[in-house]
């Protein structure tokens, strides 16, 4: 048996796995949905319920990551202003003064 065969088997097992898998998932939920102890009405409001509350939770997990970054980018800026800033002050060595600096040690 070669070595691509048995690859190719463990891939093939692991792709009906899955496929399986999504496919009971999907299989019991509908089952939930239909066999659920409640009126079409009262399910109806609890998905609309879960629905508004994804809304809610992933509209307040965007604004606090866009306030982290406009954070970020606010630092960044501010570290590239005083990078900036000290290059202008601190000494500047050419290839000759750093000769001469190895010289003098």
């Amino acid at each position: 048996m070669k070595g691509g065969t048995v690859m190719e088997t463990t891939n093939k097992r692991n792709h009906n796995f899955l496929t399986g898998l999504l496919f009971g998932g999907v299989l019991g939920g509908v089952a939930a949905l239909l066999l659920a102890p409640k009126s079409g009405k009262e399910l109806r409001a609890d998905i609309k319920e879960t629905g508004e509350k994804a809304i809610h939770d992933t509209e307040a997990f965007f604004g606090k990551a866009g306030h982290q970054v406009s954070e970020a980018r606010q630092r960044a800026r501010n570290l590239w202003d005083c990078i900036k800033e000290e290059k202008g002050k601190g000494p500047s060595y050419t290839m000759e003064s750093g000769e001469d600096m190895v010289g003098e040690a």
